[in-house]
């Protein structure tokens, strides 16, 4: 049976909730990254690569990148030390070209949470998925892994970047004046993607939030709430990663769609879960015809490679901010 012809469409997400002070002066660099980073992923689309290839890639681009809340420039925990987490999901077709049995239907996913001496988590995330049996590893035994599958091995320290360590000064300050909580979260980055396979795959990286206590982990890595991908489509969330995992946020999401526009998922997702819990946050979505969706409440950029266009970036409004929708058949990822 011949497939059906599938434009590769990418999304990726660098985070939602309070701006730092200093976006002001980030902004054009944070656009510039995220551009890069999609660029990457957008490639290997393009070169008839793999949907989880491109939401990888993608990822540890802006895991490299010391502005962005994952690796390198991770928040600090309450002790000063780095504890990151990590997912990726793929469903669909994830044979390569040439081989004769198909694997349409497969759905696998990897996982790590609490990690700490590695520079690139959704690479042992990957690991988890297809070096174990299991779906999520933490800590040692996760960074044991690390080493056994050839993932780049770090110390914890190089980490730690000088904006990060002020960042968590910050917190203790507000701390110590009872106003914890004010130092600004923002960072967790995100990716899903289908390419020309159909194959679909979803990633979400992240430090974690300000002032966690050690071991805490948060919905990056829990499959269901901040990463999901099924042969409907895939999902990566990001803010209070709490209300994330309570609400079963990507999930619930992937599972409304359908004939519904991804872009109408996502406002309901955003408005209708995290806007129950009273959470920040926003999502990110692809469905199987390859369109595109996202939606916060917060403060949240997109960029996006879809229909073969130019990659593009957006800081999109929040939801609330926006009047209702008029019924139209544009596409969801032409919001301005």
């Amino acid at each position: 049976m011949a497939r059906r012809t599938i434009i590769p469409a990418l999304v990726a997400h660098g985070g939602a909730g309070a701006l730092p002070p200093s976006v002001g002066t980030e902004r054009s660099e944070r656009k510039r990254a995220m551009l890069e980073a999609v660029r990457r992923g957008a490639d290997i689309l393009k070169g008839g690569g793999s949907a989880l290839d491109a939401v990888v890639a993608t990822i540890v681009a802006l895991e490299d990148h010391p502005l962005f809340n994952a690796g390198t420039g991770s928040l600090l925990t309450i002790d000063g030390s780095i504890e990151m987490d990590a997912s990726v999901m793929v469903a669909g077709d994830t044979t390569e070209p040439g081989e004769e049995v198909p694997g349409a239907g497969r759905i696998a996913a990897g996982a790590v949470g609490a990690v700490g001496r590695v520079r690139n988590p959704i690479l042992l995330a990957r690991a988890v998925m297809e070096n174990t049996r299991h779906v999520l590893m933490v800590a040692q035994g996760a960074e044991r892994l690390a080493r056994r599958a050839g993932v780049p091995m770090c110390a914890n320290e190089d980490l730690i970047t000088d904006r990060a360590r002020a960042r968590w000064r910050k917190w203790q300050e507000s701390v110590r004046l009872g106003i914890a909580g004010a130092a600004p979260g923002h960072g967790t980055v995100g990716a899903v993607a289908i390419d020309a396979r159909g194959t679909i795959a979803a990633a979400t990286s992240t430090g974690g939030v300000p002032g966690k206590i050690a071991g805490r982990v948060g919905d990056s890595a829990m499959i269901g709430a901040g990463t999901f991908a099924d042969l409907a489509g895939g999902a990566s969330a990001t803010g209070y990663g709490e209300a994330i995992i309570l609400t079963g946020l990507c999930r619930e999401a992937v599972r409304l769609l359908g004939s519904t526009a991804p872009a109408l998922v996502a406002e309901r997702a955003i408005t209708g879960l995290l806007g129950g819990a009273n959470a920040e946050g926003g999502i990110i979505l692809v469905d199987r015809r390859g369109r595109i969706g996202f939606a916060h409440n917060a403060a949240m950029q997109v960029a996006l490679y879809e229909d073969g266009a130019p990659i593009r970036h957006l800081w999109p409004d929040p939801v609330a901010a926006r009047k209702p929708p008029r019924k139209s058949s544009h596409k969801p990822s032409r919001q301005k």
